[in-house]
C-alpha cells in the first residue's frame, strides 16, 4: 500500500489524472503493450503468439512484411533472431524475386516453434547493476543483458543479434568487437541507469580502448560515443562467454 500511496502521491504533485476503468489493482501481472508483465518476469501475450502460430507461409512480400513484423515485436525473445530470419529478410531486397524455399520454410517455422515455447525474460530491475556480455565472428555480432536475480544466477532480459554487412564484415577484430559493445545503443532505456554497466568480452584489447592509441578515425568516433555510458568492461575467457558467442556465430 505504500507504494500505492507513493504513486498516488507523485500523480497528485504533476496534477495527473488517472483513468479507473484501465487501471488494474492488486493483480500478480497485468498485460501491457502485448506482453504480460509481474512477478519478475516479462513473457509474449498468449494471444499475439497463438496469431503468429496460425499466420500461413507467406505467398507475396507483403504478407511476409506483415508476419516479419508481428515476429519482429518479439525479437527480444528470440536468440539469433537475425540469424533464424535472414532467408526471409533476404527476400525484401531490393530486386529480389519472392520464391519460398525450404530454407525460408525452416525459418518460418523455427522462429514460430521459439516463441511458441513460452520465452521467459527477467524483468529488469533499475536499482540493481546490470551486466552485459558480447562477442562477435566474422560473420555478426551478438550481446546478452543480463541481470542478478534473488537465486543469485544471471537472468537475460534481452537479447540482441546483428549480422554484419558487407563492408562490416571487412573490419578488423578489434572493429568487429567495438561495434558489438554499441549494442549498448539498442539497450539504452534498460542500462542508462546511475550503475556501472558490467561489461564481458572475450576480447581483451577492448577492456581499454578508451586508452588505445593509434585509433582509426571510426574507433574514435566509436570510443567517444562510449564515453556517455558508465562502463566497466572486463576480459573473460571465451569458453565462458557462451551466451553472447552464440549469438554472433548464429548457431
Amino acid at each position: 500500500m505504500s507504494q500505492l500511496r507513493q504513486l498516488f502521491q507523485k500523480l497528485s504533485e504533476a496534477k495527473l489524472t488517472v483513468n479507473l476503468t484501465k487501471s488494474e489493482f492488486c493483480h500478480a501481472s497485468v498485460t501491457y503493450l502485448g506482453h504480460v508483465v509481474g512477478q519478475g518476469q516479462v513473457k509474449p501475450l498468449k494471444a499475439k503468439v497463438e496469431a503468429i502460430e496460425q499466420y500461413p507461409a507467406p505467398t507475396n512480400k507483403k504478407a511476409l512484411m506483415r508476419f516479419l513484423g508481428m515476429v519482429g515485436y518479439y525479437r527480444k525473445f528470440c536468440p539469433n533472431f537475425s540469424d533464424i530470419a535472414s532467408p526471409l529478410t533476404d527476400l525484401l531486397k531490393k530486386n529480389v524475386t519472392f520464391r519460398w524455399t525450404d530454407e525460408c520454410e525452416r525459418a518460418f517455422h523455427k522462429i514460430k516453434s521459439i516463441l511458441m515455447g513460452s520465452p521467459i525474460l527477467a524483468a529488469p530491475n533499475f536499482h540493481k547493476q546490470f551486466k552485459l556480455a558480447v562477442d562477435a565472428s566474422d560473420i555478426g555480432c551478438g550481446s546478452v543483458v543480463l541481470q542478478e536475480g534473488e537465486d543469485q544466477v544471471d537472468h537475460p532480459i534481452c537479447y540482441y543479434s546483428k549480422k554484419f554487412d558487407k563492408h562490416q564484415r571487412n573490419y578488423s577484430t578489434i572493429e568487429k568487437e567495438c561495434l558489438a559493445l554499441l549494442s549498448l545503443q539498442h539497450f539504452d532505456d534498460i542500462c542508462n541507469t546511475v550503475y556501472p554497466v558490467l561489461v564481458f568480452t572475450d576480447h581483451n584489447p577492448l577492456t581499454f580502448i578508451h586508452r588505445m592509441k593509434n585509433k582509426n578515425q571510426r574507433l574514435m568516433r566509436w570510443s567517444l560515443t562510449l564515453q556517455e555510458y558508465n562502463l566497466d568492461v572486463r576480459h573473460i575467457k571465451g569458453k565462458d562467454n557462451v551466451m553472447a558467442d552464440a549469438l554472433s556465430r548464429f548457431t
